[in-house]
């Protein structure tokens, strides 16, 4: 298979694993970036020990203004971790579910902040913004040709 030189992403607000591929284009955001850092400590050797640690996952999305980020707001309220689906490469059938994607990541999180962008303040439904979202990551599944692979920074 041949991988396109841009890598395109789109967030599906819910577990892709959980969802059997269910996913609807139409609940789906575009990335527009992301940025994530996982780590663990190191001894004077320089040899890796303990868990498994993870500062925040910031991304950025394109959202229209009517229902931008109403579902991101909802989840800061949450008292429980939430499934965010980062998906690589999607593709969609003509009735607008998820056919097939390269890879992918399931990411588990408490929303901690948000922030929008306008260009303007006069702002329409039909108007895009853009939404960082700020996780505090709990753990986060890589979706891939292989079976998933699990990555646990916490056990929430």
């Amino acid at each position: 298979m041949k991988h396109p030189n841009i890598l395109k992403a789109i967030l599906f607000t819910e577990d892709l694993l959980e969802s059997g591929g269910g996913a609807l284009q139409s609940g789906c955001y575009t990335v527009q970036d992301y940025h994530y850092h996982c780590y663990r400590n190191r001894d004077n050797m320089g040899n890796a020990y303990g868990p498994i640690l993870s500062d925040y996952l910031e991304f950025t999305i394109r959202a229209d203004a009517e229902r931008g980020t109403r579902r991101f707001y909802q989840r800061m309220n949450d008292r429980d971790n939430a499934p965010f689906s980062f998906i690589f490469n999607a593709s969609f059938s003509p009735t607008g579910r998820l056919n097939g994607f390269d890879d992918g990541m399931v990411t588990y999180g408490y929303v901690i902040d948000i922030e929008e962008f306008a260009d303007d303040t006069d702002i329409e439904e039909s108007d895009q913004l853009l939404v960082r979202v700020k996780l505090l990551l709990s753990n986060i599944v890589y979706v891939g040709h292989d079976s998933p692979r699990q990555l646990i920074i916490t056990h929430d």
